[in-house]
């Protein structure tokens, strides 16, 4: 059992131990859990382990890959070129990238919502070709080749559909417009302004393949078996998913993309009109989800999984970063313990 710093109120030890009860009935070796609300202090605790093999206790200011988290720093880049007049939410991608084989209508607010039916390459396929190729620098050109290779899923603007692609798109759009790295983009429009020093886009090289602490692990779950998955090269998910990050950051970057911090009035409420995602009550707008009142993302590469997510009816924010990319009963690892973070602080129940 983890043992919790002895400065929490009862009540709040009492979530985070129900949390760490439930971390390890999942198999999770370590998480990070960050919690902010104005009717209770504060706090950010670490779970488990770092490292399987060496037992060290996790950090809780431990850098960990994000996932998808990675997208709602993309479109934050994406939202502010246009803001500068580099971009229009409208404009046709052809306009910018006319060798892209994309059909007319597919448009930067139909890549930063999912509603442009674009292919995937994120396949079992693929992910096998990743796992087994770990040091692979892949390019964003090469990752839209192989999407390319299969049907448009539907008429741009005509349906929803979760795409890796699209972002991979929208970063090779950001770089062609500015000239810029996004990696560098995304320092000067977004981590930069919020002061998140522990947050980046890693170089699309080998130099982004380890994260900052090397005693660090991340898991990728093959039924009952752990495999380290953590020096994979996270080039192939680039602006889809290659960032790394604190919990604590998290919560400053998921606080301030939901008030609109970085962008005027007008852009937000854009960014907010989600478009309904079908099966659920959750609606996905550019570049950021709502969760059934909880607005932010979640996030999964192999070996990590992670959820942001800020409820502005509550002024709650939930954060959790996972070193295991599944749990033994193969669901999201971050996404269960933060829902059950939710419900502890429902009013009533806490």
């Amino acid at each position: 059992m983890t043992t919790l710093p002895r400065e929490l109120s009862p009540t709040v030890a009492a979530v985070f131990a129900a949390v760490d009860a439930e971390r390890q009935r999942l198999g999770v070796p370590g998480a990070v859990v960050a919690v902010r609300s104005p009717d209770a202090e504060p706090w950010s605790v670490a779970l488990g382990v770092r490292d399987i093999a060496t037992d060290e206790p996790l950090a809780v200011d431990a850098v960990l890959r994000v996932g998808s988290v990675t997208k709602t720093i993309v479109a934050t880049v994406v939202l502010r070129l246009t803001e500068r007049g580099e971009l229009g939410l409208d404009d046709d991608i052809l306009a910018h990238l006319p060798h892209v084989r994309v059909p007319s209508g597919v448009t930067v607010r139909r890549l930063l919502d999912m509603t442009a039916g674009l292919p995937e390459y994120t396949t079992e396929e693929f992910m096998e070709i990743s796992h087994t190729t770990p040091d692979r620098v892949w390019g964003p050109q090469e990752l839209l080749d192989l999407a390319f290779r299969e049907p448009h899923r539907f008429a741009p603007g005509s349906s929803w559909d979760y795409c890796n692609a699209g972002y991979i798109l929208l970063g090779m759009l950001a770089e062609h417009v500015t000239g810029d790295l996004v990696e560098d983009l995304a320092r000067k429009l977004v981590l930069d302004p919020l002061g998140l020093h522990d947050t980046s886009l890693p170089p699309r090289s080998a130099a982004g393949t380890s994260l900052p602490d090397a005693t660090v692990r991340g898991y990728h779950r093959v039924g009952a078996e752990l495999v380290d998955t953590t020096d994979v090269n996270p080039s192939w998910a680039w602006t889809a998913g290659n960032a790394i990050s604190t919990a604590d950051d998290l919560v400053v970057l998921v606080e301030a993309l939901v008030r609109g911090d970085l962008l005027a009035e007008e852009t937000q409420r854009a960014r907010l009109a989600g478009v309904p995602v079908p099966g659920t009550d959750w609606s996905y707008g550019l570049g950021i989800a709502n969760f059934g009142g909880i607005w932010g993302h979640n996030g999964e590469l192999p070996g990590f999984q992670a959820f942001a997510g800020h409820e502005p009816g509550t002024g709650r924010t939930i954060v959790v970063l996972a070193n295991v990319d599944k749990s033994t009963d193969e669901v999201n690892p971050a996404d269960t313990l933060a829902a059950l973070v939710r419900r502890h602080l429902a009013p009533g129940t806490a």
